[in-house]
């Protein structure tokens, strides 16, 4: 049976080599959305083999060109947006308000990279009068794109975007649970013409269409968000053939607040840190680090307001929290909540998925609060990926800091506080990539992402992606009239 939807290699929509497919669900429904192709080796080799193609006419073309194109697609972005929304809210869980949001959100990404296109560039060296020095930044070739199933419009555009900006070309394997997105937007660019092989999509597993991707000896850069297990999985194959490499791995962040913030403003930004996409965020704030003269009265304040929450179907403009992604995610959460509450930790509210019948047909999970948790407890160290919030007091800086940084997690971190010189001293001494400060602003693509430790290593967004997506080559030019003659005194 042929699948609903088809790949898109070269240009033109296949479907599997394997003749095989699998579906998609709806996450709150449990709802089959779509059939598509179950890709594996061969289909990668063949989107390998297109992009290679297409990389040599598309680095030469000019780059303002390149550029135009970019804002070409962001156009059409938003001419399509209502139905991009509509399969992002379906098919990973986003309430449509959110969805809505995130396809602008792409179609702004979109149009900042297109500004590299023609902004990236090298320099000259200033090594002596007889000697001309410069660096060229050239594409790497064919970059490959392993992307996750939390944002899955926007996380392919975060790295396809510079990658073709600076004259790459792209194949893509998004997540299994997820494939409809990629798929909806390689139609849109299929509607504005992209040069064939530029752009392909890949659908399939990880073990059986990621793995091959990440080995293929032809693809020059891979970019990765996922778990740290997979990350070093896809770092090992990667490192066979030396591809650049870009991994984002998950995160714990630590939201601390000081005294001196309201309870009120305390309680919302709990709630933002971990509610928002149902806790299945890599940025999620799931430590929330309290001072104890304002512990008891926020952790109150948190137990009626998560019992609050309006779960609901993702097309209900009412809902403000959807399902997990898959019967998977809704059990590892079920486990780590029993993990807390054996390791001694307070279950204050949730700790259960929702009575509702309705509910029950999704992956719905309520808003789960443990307190009297410390940083030695499993919910404190690993990484969930769903609602479920570990509060921690505080009253000594040091130990705060210490907190904080116990983690093996580092991709970022979140500081409220009046007092700016107590916050900009608490952030210089936290270990993550990005610190919020009295701001929830999660990612911004003007803005360098990324992480220490086990979180990953390199950056998207920001001018920093340029050297993920590009070679410096250096030419040196001899600017002496005579050159020597005798070729024991080489420079060598």
């Amino acid at each position: 049976m042929s699948a609903d939807k088809l790949m898109y290699i070269g240009g033109e929509w296949v479907e599997s080599n394997s003749g095989q497919d699998f579906e998609s669900d709806n996450p709150a429904t449990g709802e089959v959305l779509g059939t598509v192709p179950r890709g594996n080796a061969d289909d990668i080799a063949a989107a390998v083999a297109a992009a290679k193609h297409a990389f040599p006419a598309w680095r030469d073309t000019p780059p303002d060109e390149r550029g135009r194109w970019l804002l070409k697609i962001a156009e059409a972005l938003r001419e399509h947006a209502e139905q991009l929304a509509v399969v992002l809210a379906k098919e990973s869980g986003h309430y449509l308000g959110k969805a809505q949001g995130l396809v602008e959100f792409t179609a702004q990404n979109v149009e900042f990279h297109a500004g590299l296109a023609d902004k990236a560039r090298g320099a000259s060296i200033p090594t002596g009068p007889g000697r001309l020095a410069i660096t060229r930044l050239e594409p790497v070739g064919v970059s490959g794109h392993i992307v996750p199933w939390n944002y899955p419009l926007f996380l392919i555009t975060r790295s396809v975007a510079p990658a073709i900006a600076l004259g790459n070309t792209a194949v893509i394997k998004p997540a299994e649970q997820t494939p409809l997105m990629a798929i909806a937007l390689a139609e849109v660019i299929d509607e504005v013409g992209l040069p064939a092989g530029v752009f392909n999509v890949v659908t399939g597993f990880g073990e059986e269409a990621g793995a091959p991707l990440a080995a293929h000896p032809d693809v020059g850069s891979i970019t990765f968000t996922g778990s740290v297990e997979t990350g070093q999985l896809v770092m090992k194959a990667a490192s066979a053939h030396m591809a650049k490499l870009t991994l984002e791995l998950g995160g714990k962040t630590p939201v601390i607040v000081f005294p001196d913030v309201d309870v009120e403003v305390a309680a919302e930004v709990a709630m933002q840190g971990i509610l928002s996409r149902c806790g299945q965020v890599c940025i999620a704030g799931s430590r929330l680090l309290l001072h104890d003269d304002i512990h008891d009265q926020v952790v109150e304040r948190l137990v009626e307001r998560f019992s609050q929450a309006k779960l609901g179907n993702t097309l209900d403009p009412d809902t403000q929290m959807g399902p997990l992604i898959s019967q998977e995610q809704l059990e590892r959460v079920e486990q780590y909540v029993e993990i807390g509450k054996q390791e001694g930790a307070e279950l204050l509210v949730g700790g259960a998925r929702p009575s509702d019948p309705e509910l029950q047909k999704g992956y719905f999970y309520l808003p789960t609060l443990f307190g009297n948790v410390t940083s030695g407890m499993r919910i404190a160290q690993e990484e969930i990926f769903g609602p479920v919030l570990a509060v921690m007091r505080w009253s000594d800086e040091d130990e705060m800091i210490r907190q904080a940084n116990d983690s093996p997690y580092g991709l970022a971190a979140a500081i409220w506080c009046k007092d700016i010189t107590s916050a900009m001293r608490t952030a210089t001494r936290l270990e993550a990539g990005g610190v919020f400060v009295n701001e929830w602003i999660g990612e911004d693509f003007k803005a360098p992402h990324g992480g220490y430790k086990l979180s990953g290593i390199g950056r998207e967004n920001g001018f920093e992606c340029i050297e993920h997506y590009t070679e410096v080559k250096h030419i040196a030019i001899s600017l002496e009239a005579e050159k020597a003659e005798n070729w024991c005194d080489a420079p060598l």
